[in-house]
């Protein structure tokens, strides 16, 4: 099994993000309608965003937390390969929202992993305050479709966690 340093981890959040970044502005690029393009350029943006935060906050970890080593490091299934995701030109506002959810539920389950696993007071509490971050942005979201009237509050609320 191998042994991850925290600094490797927050990497893999990082690369995740940009990856979403890439891969909304990309289905943007192929949808057909204008309010599907307008949700994925402000998901990319806002995925953008997140990666910077992450990039900051991995400068702003103590060495000694960033350095520290992981005996259990995340399940590799836990962040899904983006590319699995079916993408259809004709997708709509609802397909993008639950493709946003998914991967929201995945770093979500991912931060809850690492802070349950790991036995560092310091480093579980960079990983609960990532949870805690990442269930806020799921919460944003959730919000953000609805007060644009893109959604139904009903279907937003039954895909989160």
């Amino acid at each position: 099994m191998p042994f991850n340093q925290t600094k490797d981890v927050l990497e893999q959040a990082r690369k995740f993000h940009h990856k979403l970044s890439e891969f909304y502005e990309a289905l943007r690029d192929s949808a057909e309608k204008e309010r599907t393009r307008a949700l994925l350029d402000y998901l990319s943006r806002h995925e953008q965003y997140l990666e910077d935060c992450l990039k900051e906050f991995m400068q702003e970890v103590s060495r000694n937390v960033a350095d520290s080593y992981l005996q259990y490091g995340p399940d590799a299934s836990t962040l899904r390969n983006i590319r699995d995701f079916k993408i259809k030109p004709s997708m709509e506002v609802e397909d993008v929202v639950a493709a946003a959810m998914h991967f929201d539920a995945c770093l979500i389950k991912f931060y809850r992993e690492m802070a349950e696993k790991t036995q560092n007071t310091k480093v579980r509490e960079v990983f609960e305050n990532l949870l805690v971050m990442e269930e806020h942005e799921q919460i944003e979201l959730s919000k953000t479709t609805i007060e644009l009237g893109l959604l139904d509050e009903k279907l937003v609320v039954d895909e989160t966690i």
